[in-house]
């Protein structure tokens, strides 16, 4: 929609990109969660963190006997809703594994008996890295647990050094890949503001959690506590805590990069315990009892502040706000309204409605192998392309060469057939048409097979249609010379990588990145010598699903131990030669947040 006056509407795209966790939108429409707390503090714990005081952060001065923790569970029960909840027994503290293996086991126990009853249908429990081994896991598988939590709190070494954490980086790792090896859902906790980190180095942590593998993570700035090694360190001057607004607007970036890698942020600041808030234990630091709410407010802020300049003053605007983030969008204490009141004479925010489908929509060629087409209609909505006469036959069903996918949105080639767009449409995912049609031949043909990140846009930037760069701006332009870029490129995570190519090879390493090369030549492609691996491809949810077995490449099980060690598992969708079908494109049906084939 267009500028509107007396009244303006503000469409999703480019005014504002909407942007949505798709596990936070799923929960909204289908279960609510919910999580039963239980603080088990390892009173004997042998490492002192110079953070920690777990007595004024928990409120618990010992640990609960198992009778308590029953009796804690039945009250909670009993103040939540049975019908559309997802309840979880959160056993915290952060050294769970660390208590003695038989009271592990009584408090397991008591939680077991509630999930066998179908009361809870989940158990979570918090530990340190170096708490973690096989037989740690096995106890723990054998009472059902589902979700483990690592204090990693900083993926720095020299970080952890200097806050006393008592492990390595290396250590996080080896928990991390045991954790997920052994089948549980893993979660990684970090911190900002500890002795020797930075801004730098904490987006660093959260980018090596996204790698990982964690599908959750919690983030909570450093507070100076009373009776904690830091608050001597801050008394002597050697330790100064983040301000508030520092801390606000790390966060901010931090959520925007676990939200584009669809990890979940369970929880934003320190839990405010009575003892936090009543006492004097609290001495410094950037605590503030809505700091997720300022946080995310600070998100909005920066999508709304542009929009007085692309609409008339004194006139009216309409917002549309995604299901469950108005509070958000207005702004704490309504600071985003009143910043847009003093352009527009009335603001109005409104929850937009979603339509929500449980399947995701997936786009490859029309003349994919019918095993894998057959795979597919299993896992969601299959819509096959085809083009007549737009490239040449080799590529005419690619969807890597007409569409050019982004978290924002979806820049496509004129002329694509209206059966895309219209399933697009339907799952709400934004549509940004390119202005150059695509040849009939190179490098023509590849204007729009551009790689999208959330920190790169990766092509030939010679050939690039300049619709793609101004969509996904903000982003680094790499230029590689090979004009079929996701043919050979596949994205893993912001700086790991598979390419076919030597030439993209080289200018990723430069940039830093891990970038495997895998041999085209054993890939199959119609009308052509060979194919390119990254087109037989696609992610969703972690997930690398292939079109073909990797026993049929000579490098196979290298290319599933680099996917396996950057936190995906590999889906073969048929026990047949690889196949390069132009990609294949999982879409949610979260608007803003639909593509996670990058």
């Amino acid at each position: 929609m267009g500028v509107r006056n007396p009244k303006s509407e503000i469409s999703r795209y480019p005014a504002i990109a909407v942007s949505r966790d798709k596990r936070n939108l799923q929960s909204a429409m289908k279960k609510k969660h919910f999580t039963i707390p239980i603080f088990v503090p390892e009173l004997a714990c042998p490492n002192r963190c110079v953070f920690c005081n777990q007595h004024s952060i928990s409120g618990c001065h010992q640990q609960p006997e198992p009778d308590e923790v029953r009796e804690i569970i039945l009250q909670h029960l009993k103040t939540i809703p049975e019908k559309d909840s997802h309840i979880e027994i959160g056993f915290f503290g952060g050294s769970f594994t660390g208590i003695e293996p038989e009271l592990q086991a009584l408090y397991l126990d008591v939680a077991r008996s509630f999930m066998s009853s179908g009361r809870i249908h989940g158990i979570r429990l918090s530990t340190r890295p170096d708490y973690i081994d096989a037989d740690a896991l096995k106890l723990l598988k054998s009472y059902g647990v589902t979700t483990i939590e690592l204090g990693a709190q900083s993926l720095d070494d020299e970080v952890l050094k200097l806050s006393g954490r008592g492990h390595t980086v290396r250590d996080v790792e080896k928990a991390s890949a045991l954790i997920r090896e052994a089948g549980f859902k893993l979660g990684l906790q970090m911190m900002t503001g500890l002795p020797g980190d930075a801004s730098e180095k904490a987006i660093e942590t959260a980018r090596r959690i996204i790698g990982l593998g964690a599908c959750c993570t919690r983030i909570y700035p450093t507070l100076v506590i009373r009776g904690t090694e830091l608050e001597k360190r801050w008394r002597n001057g050697d330790y100064q805590p983040q301000t508030l607004d520092e801390a606000v607007e790390l966060t901010a970036r931090l959520l925007e990069i676990f939200r584009e890698a669809g990890v979940e942020v369970i929880r934003v600041g320190l839990h405010p315990s009575e003892d936090l808030l009543g006492g004097n234990d609290l001495l410094a630091g950037p605590f503030h009892p809505n700091f997720r709410e300022l946080a995310e407010t600070l998100i909005w802020k920066r999508k709304l502040q542009p929009l007085p300049e692309l609409h008339p003053a004194g006139g009216s605007i309409r917002i549309p706000v995604p299901a469950g983030e108005m509070r958000y969008a207005t702004g704490f204490a309504s600071s985003n309204r009143e910043m847009l009141e003093t352009h527009f004479s009335r603001v109005e925010f409104y929850e937009e409605e979603v339509t929500f489908h449980e399947k995701p929509l997936i786009i490859t060629d029309k003349r994919t192998p019918l095993p894998v087409k057959n795979a597919l209609r299993n896992r969601g909505r299959l819509v096959l392309l085809r083009t007549e006469n737009m490239v040449y036959k080799s590529i005419s069903g690619h969807p890597d060469i007409f569409l050019c996918a982004g978290q924002e949105a979806v820049v496509m080639a004129p002329g694509i057939p209206e059966e895309i767009k219209n399933a697009l449409s339907e799952y709400g995912i934004p549509l940004i048409r390119g202005i150059a049609d695509p040849g009939k031949t190179y490098p023509a043909s590849a204007r729009y097979n551009a790689v999208i990140t959330p920190e790169y846009i990766i092509h030939n930037l010679k050939i690039t249609d300049p619709v793609i760069a101004e969509t996904f701006n903000g982003r680094k332009q790499l230029h590689v010379n090979q004009g079929y870029t996701r043919c050979n490129l596949l994205a893993l995570d912001n700086d790991r990588f598979i390419t076919s190519d030597r030439g993209i090879e080289k200018v990723l390493l430069q940039e830093g990145n891990t970038v495997f090369y895998i041999d085209p030549a054993p890939v199959r492609l119609h009308g052509q010598k060979h194919g390119f691996f990254p087109g037989c491809c696609g992610i969703l949810d972690r997930e690398v699903f292939i079109a073909g077995s990797l026993k049929f490449h000579p490098q196979g099980e290298e290319i599933s131990a680099f996917i396996q060690s950057s936190g995906y598992t590999v889906q073969k969708l048929y026990d047949g030669p690889l196949t390069d079908v132009g990609g294949i494109i999982f879409f949610t049906s979260s608007p803003g947040y639909g593509s996670q084939d990058l």
